[in-house]
């Protein structure tokens, strides 16, 4: 994926990103062909993948620009504020986890939470790298698992939510 300075690069990055979104609105997402993205982007096949290597790169990617979950100083401290900032996280994105849900690839979803925990200078600063990468992996699932089960049922509150995760992480469920 093209991580460059070059302002027409970018440039079309961003109307791939936008026009695959457009895309996945109206038509699965395995039916998007790397062709008909490129027309409704508005650039060559060749630009597209000196860009990007593939259709769930372009997700990555709008995950990783615009849609990301990015974890505060609350994310190495207190199990209740990180709780909250993910709940808000989901019910803002709503719509974007259910177009990524609805087009089977809310997988992508845990890669860019596990790279935004493992980049958090603050989540879990103490442990040694096997453990935090294990811890990240763990959370990364968990809150995947629990995005994509939000968007497919009834909505609830970021409070509702934020007392599931607690329970989740807390081991509530388990005694």
């Amino acid at each position: 994926m093209y991580c460059g300075c070059n302002e027409k690069a970018l440039s079309s990055q961003r109307a791939i990103a936008c026009a695959l979104l457009k895309l996945m609105e109206a038509t699965p997402y395995n039916d998007i062909s790397i062709s008909g993205l490129c027309r409704a982007a508005g650039v060559s096949r060749p630009t597209f993948y000196s860009l990007f290597g593939s259709k769930d790169d372009v997700v990555a990617y709008i995950l990783r620009e615009s849609h990301c979950y990015a974890p505060g100083p609350e994310a190495g401290s207190c199990l209740e504020s990180f709780c909250l900032s993910y709940s808000q996280y989901i019910t803002r994105q709503r719509h974007f986890l259910t177009l990524l849900v609805n087009n089977g690839v809310g997988y992508l979803l845990y890669q860019s939470i596990f790279d935004s925990l493992m980049d958090c200078s603050c989540f879990l600063t103490e442990a040694d790298t096997v453990s935090r990468r294990c811890a990240a992996n763990f959370t990364a699932g968990a809150l995947t698992g629990v995005a994509q089960d939000y968007v497919k049922r009834e909505a609830c509150t970021d409070d509702e939510l934020c007392r599931m995760l607690e329970t989740l992480f807390g081991g509530g469920l388990f005694e």
